[in-house]
């Protein structure tokens, strides 16, 4: 299995839904704000490399699929609120990077939304509510990418909350992105070791990937069947 941001945190929230998810490739439906986000990412992209923003907006639109709960108007309010110029850096760079040197490491892939000239980044965020960019492990293993990529010791990475026009920033060093990385290792090679064991006990998967309750169950599509389950 090769790792993203997103799946780590995932299992790290809950086992069971990613063990939904992930191993048994059950769909999670679409809900507005990831509609929302998709659509604004987009967007964004596309001014930065000079489409018009009528253009721009309407392109993001299509991207989620014309989504029932959102609208042309949000979708084009919240692109307006980006602090973007045309070329200001490479858009939706990918990267796929091994994180150790060990011969069998495991593999993290990601999108990066802008990496400026420099080699700071930028994610895009629609969230309704903003947070401290060290509040998670996204930016600071992204700016480690980024650190392997271009051979640089520091990366300043930041998160741009759209619809406050708030920035948070912080210049990752060396040591906090080797934590960031040494955290993705762990988890990923947790999930392995969890992966070989299920191969062999498929039976027992409750124990294998066991469900972790918390804030998140509200927003989990396999919440009611979790709570059968494991109640």
């Amino acid at each position: 299995m090769i790792f993203s941001f997103s799946r780590l945190n995932l299992y790290d929230q809950c086992p069971y839904r990613f063990f939904q998810k992930y191993v048994l490739g059950k769909e999670e439906p679409m809900t507005q704000p990831l509609a929302l986000g998709k659509a604004v990412h987009k967007a964004i992209d596309n001014k930065i490399k000079g489409i018009p923003h009528d253009q721009a907006v309407t392109n993001g639109f299509v991207e989620a699929d014309f989504y029932h709960e959102i609208h042309y108007d949000d979708i084009s309010d919240l692109v307006g609120r980006a602090p973007i110029t045309v070329g200001m850096g490479e858009t939706e760079t990918y990267f796929k990077l091994p994180l150790s040197s060990h011969e069998n490491a495991p593999m993290l892939q990601g999108y990066i939304d802008v990496v400026q000239p420099k080699g700071s980044i930028v994610d895009w965020k629609t969230n309704r509510i903003p947070y401290d960019v060290r509040e998670s492990y996204q930016v600071p293993l992204y700016t480690w990418a980024i650190s392997q990529i271009k051979n640089i010791k520091a990366v300043r990475g930041s998160y741009y909350f759209l619809r406050f026009r708030r920035e948070s920033n912080y210049l990752f060093t060396e040591k906090e992105m080797e934590e960031a990385r040494l955290w993705a290792l762990n988890v990923a090679n947790e999930i392995n070791e969890k992966l070989d064991l299920y191969h062999f006990y498929p039976d027992k998967y409750k124990d294998i990937f066991p469900a972790k309750p918390s804030r998140f169950c509200k927003h989990c599509p396999f919440a009611a069947n979790c709570y059968r389950k494991f109640q």
